[in-house]
């Protein structure tokens, strides 16, 4: 009774403290790519006022608590991206970002499948773009919408003895993507100053899908579009 008892309070005490910060909604930032006060067109020196100095400095890289922001390295030090690490660990209806924020989830969390964000309604069918493409042994999948870019992780562990990029190669959209969603696993969203519409080329043999034909296959279901199977980035 008495460890309930403590552990019920201790969790009273963490939901005060996390009311005491600024609320920021996540829906908003994955809709826009700013988060609160928090954009990624802002230099060094208006980070500092808005979040004061970070947990952890670089001479280009900073760490609010769960917030990384990569800056140029020269004047004005503009920021050329931000980040939510590791947000698979995201759960609950509110999260602790920095020392001065909090997230609310807006019902979305670490275990948000690609095809649960595509389909709640923050961008149209298609604005967002799905990459996916063979990383090592495993799969990599990014979601590009506007100047928000969702990567995930697909174990690889469901394809037997092939390789992933053998699977990708000897397997069409249609028969891979219900595998692939299931299995996809949060891992970090980026906010860019600019829409993010593609991929490094040369990196990976990345393959496209639009959002709406993502979540057809996803859903089991097959178009025209489809059977043809996903295309490589221009």
């Amino acid at each position: 009774m008495g460890s309930k008892t403590a552990t019920a309070d201790l969790e009273t005490e963490n939901l005060v403290a996390l009311m005491k910060k600024q609320l920021l909604s996540f829906r908003d930032f994955l809709k826009t790519g700013s988060l609160g006060p928090i954009s990624p067109d802002m230099t060094m020196a208006e980070i500092v006022e808005v979040l004061g100095m970070p947990e952890h400095v670089d001479p280009d890289y900073w760490t609010f608590g769960k917030l990384e922001i990569s800056f140029d390295i020269t004047p004005p030090r503009q920021m050329n991206w931000f980040q939510i690490e590791q947000a698979s660990y995201l759960k609950g209806d509110l999260e602790a970002l920095t020392t001065r924020f909090a997230l609310s989830l807006d019902g979305f969390s670490g275990k948000t499948k690609p095809s649960e964000f595509l389909g709640a309604g923050l961008w149209t069918p298609d604005q967002a773009k799905v990459f996916y493409a063979a990383s090592g042994h495993d799969i990599g999948m990014n979601i590009c919408a506007g100047p928000i870019q969702i990567h995930f992780h697909v174990a690889a562990d469901f394809i037997g003895n092939q390789d992933a990029e053998t699977y990708l190669k000897a397997s069409s959209p249609s028969q891979a993507m219900a595998k692939i969603d299931s299995r996809a696993v949060l891992d970090s969203i980026y906010s860019y100053p600019y829409p993010k519409t593609e991929e490094v080329p040369g990196a990976f043999d990345w393959k496209l899908l639009s959002g709406s034909q993502y979540l057809a296959l996803a859903d089991g279901q097959q178009t025209s579009a489809n059977k043809k199977g996903a295309r490589r980035p221009l």
